[in-house]
């Protein structure tokens, strides 16, 4: 199958955030994240939030720039149209949380938890995600772009038009996720953990068909 038929026929397009006119510069981020609940319409560039423990936090409407979320446990937030550039949420816990229309461009999210988290609608592109934890998460329309999601992990996932484009899958755990319709062939998938089963339909280079051969207990002998 041509990778060009791939995308136009299992891969459907994914929605950018909506942001509204209604965004306004705010600063003292950190005062926002601990005394509101409901985080909307903001524009942040260059600020901290640190040790917030703030689960069940609804964010909406926001842009953040340069923006370092330090120590942070958001498990259980609704994101919904939220665009993070240039950011830093390292070992932030989204954990059991949900992201409609959110980007992720250029971000570091190493150790980043969003196990049993549900996404919908994402985009992240040319960022740091290694370690990144998405185990148990349902991922729908879901774009990864020049990523290194090395020795992550998408164990017991549900797969829905997820996408990976030139990323670094290396060791990564995909562990009873099924990668039926996953086009796997411009990414790095050297000590990929993945049953057979799993394999079941995805879509892989003929390079990348010969690295997967040990899975299946197969020595080659000219």
């Amino acid at each position: 199958m041509k990778k060009g038929k791939v995308n136009t026929t299992r891969i459907g397009k994914i929605a950018p955030p909506a942001l509204t006119d209604e965004i306004e510069t705010r600063t003292e981020l950190g005062r926002i994240f601990m005394q509101e609940d409901i985080i909307e319409h903001i524009r942040s560039e260059k600020e901290m939030v640190n040790m917030m423990n703030r689960p069940y936090l609804t964010v909406r409407d926001c842009v953040f720039y340069n923006c370092l979320f330090m120590d942070c446990f958001f498990a259980s937030a609704q994101l919904s149209d939220v665009s993070f550039v240039n950011c830093d949420l390292s070992n932030v816990s989204f954990a059991q949380s949900s992201l409609h229309r959110v980007s992720f461009e250029s971000c570091k999210l190493v150790g980043t938890n969003l196990s049993e988290a549900t996404l919908n609608h994402i985009t992240m592109s040319n960022c740091n995600n290694r370690y990144i934890n998405l185990s148990m998460s349902k991922i729908t329309k879901v774009r990864f772009a020049d990523c290194d999601l090395q020795s992550g992990s998408f164990m017991e996932c549900r797969f829905s038009e997820v996408q990976f484009e030139n990323c670094l899958l290396v060791e990564t755990e995909f562990i009873r996720t099924p990668l039926n319709g996953v086009d796997l062939r411009t990414s790095r998938i050297e000590g990929i953990q993945v049953q057979i089963a799993d394999l079941r339909g995805a879509i892989v280079s003929t390079a990348q068909a010969l690295e997967l051969l040990p899975l299946l207990k197969m020595r080659i002998e000219d």
